[in-house]
């Protein structure tokens, strides 16, 4: 298999986002564009996108603005240099873009993880023809606080400016996760696979406090994820895979999962799947089963 790092530039502001590919070295049947999740970083992806490159898929991954190398600093790790969350939406189009040239005649996958999700379901609302499938893990559900934390989040900026880093919303936000669990290692809710909470712990491209303006764009994408506003649905039938652990704090539970499948039901999606792991939790990708989850999506990615 062949790996290449290089940039793609977004259109939006021309923030450089360092990207990751790996291409097989048989016959190649799809491309699969991953949008990983909150506080982390590209190269977490890397043994997924392996175990798809052996198979005949090419994977590319990006680093989301504010996060890995897809920044102007480090100072700027949870900032999104932008506003109104339209950037990182609009990010996701530069990088398919770049795709659909260099690989004009194969099927695209959008894969998403927890933040990832909320991007790849706005991201739909406009651009779901760009696509030939998509597939949401660890997905973001509606939340009725969301409109209160936006609003005390923008309070906050005024008051401590956009880079402020606050532990008050970061707990108010991830706060209950942990108790959720025995143990006493910080985020043990992303796994039950030890070693890859400490590794995560260990690494400063991951699990950092989002400043105040990150949080606000995460807020906004989850409260225009669920308004039911902008669906332009021009691919109704795209096939979408839910994934989600059955102890994932992040989906709430499995009824608000099927509550987040309906809302895209609601908007005229009509090809929906689903599949929930028996203990795990957040990570699916990173815990030791994790070669089921991989032949489930192979699977759907082929069926």
């Amino acid at each position: 298999m062949n790996t290449k790092e290089f940039i793609i530039s977004s259109s939006s502001d021309g923030l450089a986002l360092s990207a990751l590919l790996i291409q097989p070295d048989t016959a190649l049947k799809g491309v699969i564009v991953i949008l990983h999740g909150m506080a982390e970083h590209k190269e977490r992806y890397v043994d997924f996108m392996q175990a798809f490159a052996k198979v005949g898929y090419a994977a590319l991954i990006y680093d989301h603005r504010g996060h890995g190398e897809s920044v102007c600093s480090k100072d700027d790790y949870g900032y999104f240099y932008e506003e109104n969350a339209c950037y990182i939406v609009e990010d996701v189009k530069d990088v398919i873009d770049h795709i659909r040239q260099v690989f004009p005649s194969v099927p695209v996958i959008l894969f998403a993880h927890s933040m990832g999700t909320l991007v790849a379901r706005l991201y739909c609302k406009k651009y779901d023809d760009t696509i030939d499938k998509l597939i949401l893990s660890g997905p973001v559900v509606k939340n009725p606080l969301v409109t209160a934390a936006l609003f005390l989040t923008k309070v906050l900026s005024l008051c401590f400016g956009k880079h402020h880093r606050s532990h008050f919303i970061q707990s108010l936000a991830f706060g209950g996760y942990d108790r959720k669990f025995e143990g006493t290692h910080e985020n043990r809710w992303l796994s039950e696979n030890m070693h890859n909470v400490m590794a995560y712990n260990a690494e400063e491209k991951d699990g950092f406090i989002f400043t105040l303006n990150g949080f606000k764009n995460l807020f906004l994408m989850v409260k225009r994820t669920f308004d039911g506003k902008g669906w332009e649905v021009k691919n109704p039938n795209l096939p979408i895979l839910f994934l989600a652990g059955e102890n994932d704090p992040v989906i709430g539970s499995e009824k608000q999962l099927h509550q987040a499948e309906d809302d895209m039901r609601k908007q005229g999606y009509d090809r929906m799947e689903e599949k929930i792991y028996p203990h795990m939790r957040h990570e699916i990708l990173q815990e030791e089963k994790k070669d089921t989850v991989i032949h489930d999506i192979l699977d759907f990615i082929e069926s």
